[in-house]
């Protein structure tokens, strides 16, 4: 409604809009000022830390402004207060969810009516674990000559008999049909872990099948 600044121009009409919705407007355009709130205030337990200062330009703190001043002028002397933070969440009617924190002050009396809350104590830190005896520090391992790689094994394939087996046990390719044939050839629980040994080598006997098909069907 005043002008804040320059000096010059501190406390006349700036002429704004009277309507805050025209106000909010302005200032989006760029054709107004946005709001500058400035609550001085002291913690109700605590007034020996002195005067504190919290400013914010929220639109519904402006809107707050003249409920808040006639509510503050109802109360005689010091007044007791909340000044909370809180959370919005709504969604437009385009469908747009919204979500911001607006502060709100609400009067709660005098100090002879209202006892303040008293300010939060620091809970006791608790005392540390004890350390656990060092052990002593192993030996490094004495460095290895590395393995040669193993020789890849040499696979004699019948192409004849890998597609009949195909057909039997109804697999799509050489490696699918590898895989039942030894399922089929090993069973029982006393031979898993042979199983499990040669799943290992199936991709290799796989390309080495490929490989031997590939030049049986090429001569």
């Amino acid at each position: 409604m005043e002008f804040l600044s320059p000096k010059a121009k501190t406390g006349q009409p700036c002429g704004c809009p009277p309507l805050l919705e025209d106000r909010k407007l302005a200032a989006r355009d760029g054709r107004g000022p946005p709001p500058s709130v400035d609550i001085t205030f002291q913690i109700a337990a605590a007034p020996e830390l002195g005067a504190f200062h919290f400013r914010t330009a929220s639109w519904q703190m402006a809107a707050q402004r003249s409920d808040l001043t006639d509510a503050l002028e109802r109360v005689d002397g010091p007044k007791v207060c909340d000044l909370t933070i809180e959370l919005v969440v709504y969604t437009t009617t385009a469908g747009r969810d919204v979500c911001y924190r607006k502060p709100v002050v609400t009067v709660l009396g005098s100090p002879d009516t209202v006892v303040p809350e008293p300010p939060p104590t620091a809970e006791p830190t608790p005392a540390p674990a004890p350390s656990a005896p060092r052990r002593k520090a192993r030996p490094a391992p004495e460095p290895t000559t590395p393995s040669a790689p193993e020789p890849r094994p040499s696979v004699s394939v019948d192409a004849a008999l890998l597609h009949r087996a195909a057909q039997v046990l109804g697999t799509g390719d050489h490696q699918e049909t590898v895989i039942a044939a030894l399922a089929e050839i090993v069973t029982g629980r006393q031979q898993t872990a042979e199983l499990a040994r040669l799943r290992e080598q199936v991709g290799r006997i796989a390309d080495i099948a490929r490989q031997a098909l590939q030049g049986r069907d090429s001569s």
